[in-house]
């Protein structure tokens, strides 16, 4: 919330900044009107130039303190930082904050990231006393040397070394270094003592920023050619600053020598550092143009040169810059932002209208005076290759149009390809400019979202598909040349082998060919049929391009020990040991937590919430967001507790209550009392009839294993129906031998029915899972089975019992409750004949428990399809239609 807050606030500020100096942007682009246009874009192209080379900087600086990097990161920052300049002026300090607070949300060391900000404004700084050298013995020989430069050359050698004094504090003096940031410590938290705040700064801020400050100042000294590489990235900047400056005096037709662009172009910058106005608006301009006046340049040309310089490098990345703020992540920016995620639909729209045009481009006639004036360079066979290459770019953008919905990386590359392949194709075809500038800007409007699309397609898959299009190709081929050999008693044209293999690649070439003149439906079914293989083939290389990251490998036995480690430790709910189950895979987070799910179609579904720290709670759902945008999975978390819900909304997602856990007080539970009688007659008649119940404790005897698998297959017939999976176990030896089995045995001693036992430590609460029975199961053995199991859990000490997810109850029963929760409860009430939710309800209600709610956490109500199969599919087992998952045995 305070950095949505002071988001507006730059906002409000640039606002302001724009409004107040209007005349000076109106007046900015006259004067680029008036030059040479070439130049003025040569000049742009340049300064684009220099802010990628000055990105550069900041990450070699960063690398020379081991903070690791990407110059594609770093250029919003880049931008935002100039617009944080002028909107907040803090003599760059605010700009400088972007940078740490990057490398922050990045997980790199704050401190280190201070240091390399430091270490590159140093390096840009020493860079440019180089320049201002030159500039300075030039002014000099030439008697221009103004008593303000030499003010303003003192302040910026007094800014550079106090500078240098600050990052060799950490190496020489770090005693010297923790005593000042110890008083900012102190004058911080007295500060939010008196505003009645918690304190600012952690205790151990002071300590630990001077122990980081060290080992950064530590690794410059270590590595002296990173430091000299950031010196000489920061040398190559001012070059291409510089540059830029020159061509400028090209767009205005004037002359200029190397010492007076040089000295001009130092005063100018130094103005832009020592200048009391934010980022020295109104300074640098004037103080350019005096230089170059003085020097005999025209003043009004002086003035413009100076200005537009001023434009390209100041007013132009500032503009970037407030559109790149919420890339930034200080303030929130994130992938799945709601105006990324419009920008990306758009974009995905757009490819789809596009694909839409080109069809209709191609079966519309070219314009005659447009044709006329092509055919003079090009021949007609080219335009009715147009034509096609037009349609069938047309068909492939509208099938990759949803793929770019989904942000999938291979679908970027193929539209960007195919719209390029359009533009030419409608300039061949008929001059269609219209139709080519379309096709060219939705390309670059692709280039300058190209981060955003970042799901990956499965490797194999795309591998599988590049063959499968090849196959494709030799197929088609080898189909129409067979057919028009075989068949050419059906056409009027005779084909030999030569002739056929000719037609066919003229087929995929021309829009039509007139040699080709079947003679029967026969022939003309085959013509046409070409186009349909073709359509199909490519269209399923295309799919197989294009399909989601498919899971192929099985879990190692490290990783499920791992799992079992972390799940021994912070697992607290009654689904934590099925998670080790060997259906589920395992995403483990750097705060040592782990996420169990599977992968049913596109959808990643877990099972209960991330296992791990609490503090780790919410970088772990992020992550595996994140891992599953970049995978083209839905992430779907079945079955939560209520404690994170808003930490779950916070994410994005959406939360849907699926039902409530039981749960008894072992400590409290009594067959006393006129509300235990109908429980307490079912287990005494049981008790009468000879029944007994024991707990026996693993490992268990084979001939016990071949008794129970008995019972097991004997409940599955009566079921109708078999085994289960995710969120249930399934009758496996290995997985029994794990755990205790509570056995009830008739009076005969012939075990009647069984339910195995989980024994969750950390909640100390026991739950069962596999319960099962014989066919003619005496009336009341579950009751009794259920109580002996209570009188055992207070036997060992355990709090509670969970009777497991009563699904459907308490859903959508207030007026108020959200639409699809009272459609479920409407499910729940009417529907059941098909699942006995409310007898099951009941049978739990008897042992009076505390019912504890459970959610469904999906991504938005248009995934809850998916995530409703998915669920279907992990509950069955099914791993058949998705073919791709391989889970050992």
């Amino acid at each position: 919330m305070k950095r949505r807050w002071l988001f507006w606030i730059l906002i409000i500020a640039f606002l302001w900044v724009v409004i107040s100096r209007f005349a000076d942007i109106e007046k900015l682009v006259k004067t680029l009107e008036g030059g040479q246009w070439q130049w003025v874009a040569v000049a742009a192209l340049l300064q684009i130039i220099y802010y990628i080379v000055y990105t550069w900087l900041y990450q070699s600086a960063f690398d020379t303190v081991e903070v690791r990097s990407r110059i594609g990161e770093l250029l919003p920052v880049t931008f935002a930082s100039i617009f944080v300049n002028v909107a907040a002026p803090t003599a760059g300090a605010s700009g400088a904050a972007l940078f740490v607070d990057d490398a922050r949300h990045r997980g790199e060391s704050p401190g280190r990231a201070t240091v390399g900000t430091l270490l590159s404004l140093v390096a840009d700084f020493v860079a440019f006393l180089f320049v201002l050298g030159f500039a300075l013995i030039y002014l000099i020989a030439n008697h221009a040397l103004q008593s303000y430069e030499v003010i303003g050359i003192v302040i910026l050698l007094a800014m550079v070394g106090g500078l240098i004094a600050l990052l060799m504090l950490g190496l020489w003096q770090p005693d010297w270094l923790r005593g000042i940031l110890n008083w900012i410590q102190r004058a911080a938290n007295g500060l939010a003592a008196r505003l009645k705040r918690t304190e600012f700064l952690s205790p151990d801020w002071a300590q630990r920023t001077t122990s980081e400050f060290t080992e950064a100042a530590i690794a410059i000294n270590t590595h002296p050619m990173r430091l000299i590489r950031t010196l000489m990235v920061a040398l190559a900047a001012h070059a291409v600053d510089l540059l830029s400056l020159f061509v400028l005096f090209l767009a205005f037709h004037e002359k200029v020598d190397l010492g007076v662009l040089v000295a001009g172009y130092a005063m100018g910058i130094l103005f832009w550092i020592v200048s009391i106005t934010p980022q020295g608006i109104g300074v640098v301009e004037g103080v350019m143009t005096l230089v170059f006046a003085s020097f005999g340049i025209p003043l009004e040309r002086a003035a413009v040169i100076a200005v537009s310089f001023r434009g390209l490098t100041f007013w132009v990345p500032l503009g970037i810059g407030f559109l790149l703020l919420r890339r930034v992540k200080t303030f929130g920016a994130a992938e799945t932002t709601r105006s990324e995620i419009w920008s990306v639909r758009l974009v995905a729209l757009l490819a789809g209208v596009m694909g839409i045009i080109n069809v209709l481009s191609a079966v519309t006639p070219s314009l005659r005076n447009r044709m006329r004036l092509l055919e003079q360079y090009s021949p007609l066979s080219v335009s009715h290759g147009g034509h096609l290459t037009s349609a069938l770019a047309g068909f492939a953008l509208m099938l990759l149009a949803f793929s770019l919905w989904r942000r999938k990386r291979v679908a970027w590359l193929f539209s960007i390809v195919l719209l390029l392949v359009s533009a030419a194709a409608h300039m061949l075809k008929g001059l269609d400019y219209e139709e080519a500038v379309f096709a060219l800007g939705l390309t670059a409007l692709l280039i300058y979202l190209r981060p955003h699309f970042h799901a990956r397609s499965d490797s194999p898959s795309i591998w599988q598909g590049a063959q499968t299009l090849l196959a494709a190709l030799a197929f088609t081929a080898f189909y129409g040349v067979a057919g028009f050999y075989l068949l050419d008693r059906h056409f009027k044209v005779h084909f030999g082998l030569g002739t056929a293999l000719r037609q066919t690649v003229v087929m995929f070439t021309q829009f039509y060919d007139p040699g080709l003149q079947p003679i029967t439906g026969f022939g003309r079914y085959f013509a046409d049929s070409i186009y349909l293989v073709g359509m199909v083939t490519f269209g399923y290389a295309a799919l197989m391009l294009i399909r989601p990251v498919l899971i192929r490998h099985r879990v190692s036995p490290q990783e499920r020990s791992h799992a079992g480690e972390i799940v021994r430790a912070f697992g607290h709910s009654s689904l934590a040991p099925l998670t080790l189950m060997d259906d589920k895979f395992y995403y483990f987070t750097a705060g040592g937590s782990v996420i169990a799910y599977v992968v049913k179609g596109r959808v990643a579904l877990t099972l209960g919430d991330p296992i791990g720290s609490g503090d780790d709670f919410v970088a772990s759902i992020n992550n595996f967001q994140a891992l599953c945008t970049r995978n083209d999975w839905l992430p779907a978390f079945y079955q939560v507790l209520p404690e994170h819900l808003d930490d779950y909304e916070t994410a994005g997602f959406s939360t849907l209550l699926i039902g409530q856990e039981g749960i008894v007080d072992t400590a409290t539970f009594t067959l006393e009392g006129s509300q235990n009688k109908p429980v307490r007659n079912a287990y005494n008649k049981i008790v009468r009839l000879g029944f007994t119940a024991e707990v026996v404790m693993p490992p268990h005897p084979t001939y016990l294993m071949r008794d129970l698998r008995q019972i097991s297959d004997e409940w599955l017939t009566i079921m109708n129906g078999s085994e289960k999976r995710f969120s249930l176990g399934w009758f496996d030896e290995i997985y029994l031998n794990s755990c205790p089995i509570i056995l009830v045995r008739n009076s005969e001693g012939t075990i009647e029915s069984f339910a195995n036992i989980l024994i969750e430590n950390q909640a100390s609460e026991a739950t069962i899972d596999l319960m099962r029975h014989r066919r003619d199961a005496e009336k009341g053995q579950m009751d009794f089975l259920f109580v002996s199991l209570f009188q055992w859990a207070q036997e060992q000490g355990l709090a509670s019992f969970n009777l497991g997810l009563s699904a459907l109850s308490g859903v959508g029963e207030n007026p108020e409750d959200p639409a699809i929760e009272r459609a479920l409860h409407y499910i729940y009430e009417h529907i059941d004949q098909f699942y006995n939710f409310k007898g099951l309800h009941a049978f739990k209600e008897k042992f009076h428990p505390v019912w504890s709610p459970r959610y469904l956490i999906y991504p938005g109500a248009g995934s809850l399809p998916a995530v409703t199969i998915a669920m279907i599919r992990a509950d069955s087992g099914d791993d058949v239609l998705g073919g791709y998952l391989r889970h050992p045995k």
